[in-house]
């Protein structure tokens, strides 16, 4: 029995989605092919990041996101408590 081809737009959205830190099930779920195709797929375009690498580097974006956040929060306490202190003077 042979295989249905699989177009290059769907290798592209496994692609995509596998990169996207996705699941293979649900990856092979979402495009309509099998398991075995999106891991062959992932195969045959070389190596990819790996789920940790993907992982660490969210992280890492997200640990900056709250940094900035914090600081922003520091500079307006420390211009709220410069404000009380001219107030007081």
């Amino acid at each position: 029995m042979a295989r249905k081809k699989i177009d290059e737009t769907i290798r592209q959205k496994v692609m995509e989605a596998h990169a996207s830190g996705l699941p293979m099930r649900k990856i092979a779920q979402e495009c309509g092919v099998s398991l075995s195709s999106v891991h062959r797929i992932l195969k045959e375009k070389g190596p990819q990041m790996g789920q940790k690498k993907i992982i660490e580097n969210q992280n890492k974006i997200e640990r900056k996101k709250r940094i900035a956040g914090l600081e922003r929060r520091i500079a307006e306490l420390e211009k709220k408590i410069l404000d009380l202190e001219a107030g007081k003077r």
